[in-house]
């Protein structure tokens, strides 16, 4: 669903502001020689003679239309619930076609042009406080370490560091945000610009956000940096995560089926791949040991968990594992392998272990 549609439901709630008069749609006209205009993120969006909900309303604006910035934000945020969440965000100038200013609020516009960055990062800031209070500051510092950057030693710090700071915002976002129907759900993707290696998604049925790694922006981002380490690392998670990059609940070796689950696709040489990845890393240094590990764990998870099902043969499962023991990667240990053993003369005798496998053609063979 796209974030057009999250930004109208908002504009519903605007509407609400509105004075019981009809409000006329205001047309705009912006030379291209002007370098800072607002884009509309909402539909039906209110002018006001003044800045706050109390003044007089000049018009409303179409979502999508683009408008020319009139060169004032005010000190002062208004605080509003829109879609059961509150925001707190600035008034901003426009300029009409008859040479007027009005006012929007700062919620429902985004700033473009080549001199807007500035006032793009004061306008995200102040969204960036009033979403997350305390925690903002520090999602401000990882952005700039994450861009500072300049060493593979240094991504693993602000990697790590942002996996922190992810599950400390995914709880705010839980208790910010409620799980309530979809189109209750009030517009967060602005996070990605200031939280870069992570996407916003909806899980749950769409109805609550989580924020996932990007690992083809952490991958350009690694390249950027001196030494191969994180290069390699960051491969790594393309590999595990092939499909889009995108880090969701199920990894590479695992076909999803249905929403909460599916089967092992053990077989298929995607275990040995990303065994052998991740064995590369830990040769190279320690920047990423424990992430390794747990990658692993949870491969070697799926190759023996007898709550697993499998998409592929006998055969084809039993030459993998075969593979994967003759391979002696330093990240298998000795009790990896007792495990992997006992686990192919599981699979050899799997009708007696009770092991379900072959699922691709609806047998067990």
């Amino acid at each position: 669903m796209g974030k057009n549609f999250y930004w109208g439901v908002i504009a519903i709630v605007l509407s609400c502001w509105a004075c019981n008069k009809t409000a006329e749609n205001i047309l705009f006209n912006i030379p291209s020689s002007d370098l800072i205009r607002l884009v509309v993120n909402m539909d039906q969006l209110r002018i006001y003679e003044a800045p706050g909900l109390e003044t007089a309303e000049m018009g409303i604006i179409s979502m999508g239309a683009e408008v020319p910035y009139a060169g004032s934000m005010t000190d002062f945020t208004t605080k509003l619930k829109l879609g059961g969440v509150w925001y707190d965000e600035p008034w901003i100038s426009i300029l009409t076609m008859e040479g007027d200013t009005g006012w929007v609020y700062g919620g429902g516009v985004i700033f473009e042009g080549d001199d807007s960055e500035e006032l793009s990062e004061l306008l995200l800031e102040k969204r960036m406080k009033a979403f997350f209070g305390n925690l903002s500051s520090a999602v401000l510092d990882y952005r700039d370490d994450y861009a500072n950057a300049s060493t593979s030693e240094a991504f693993a710090n602000v990697f790590h560091d942002g996996e922190e700071l992810r599950e400390r915002m995914v709880s705010a976002l839980e208790e910010k945000i409620p799980a309530t129907e979809v189109e209750n759900l009030p517009n967060i993707f602005w996070i990605e610009d200031i939280f870069p290696g992570y996407v916003v998604e909806l899980v749950a049925e769409g109805t609550q956000y989580y924020l996932f790694k990007d690992f083809r922006q952490l991958h350009q981002k690694a390249l950027q940096t001196e030494g191969e380490e994180d290069d390699v690392f960051t491969d790594l998670g393309l590999t595990i995560y092939q499909r889009d990059s995108i880090e969701y609940f199920y990894p590479s070796w695992f076909m999803q089926t249905w929403d909460y689950g599916g089967h092992s696709l053990l077989g298929s040489g995607k275990h040995n791949d990303v065994l052998a990845h991740a064995d590369e890393v830990m040769q190279m240094s320690n920047f990423f040991k424990d992430d390794v590990s747990v990658f692993k764990k949870e491969v070697m998870r799926d190759i023996s968990d007898p709550s697993i099902t499998y998409w592929n043969s006998q055969e084809n499962i039993i030459t993998e594992i075969d593979e994967i023991i003759q391979m002696e990667y330093e990240i298998i240990n000795r009790d990896d392998i007792v495990l992997l053993k006992s686990r192919k003369q599981q699979f050899e005798d799997y009708e007696a272990n009770g092991i379900e496998l072959n699922v691709r053609i609806g047998e067990e063979i």
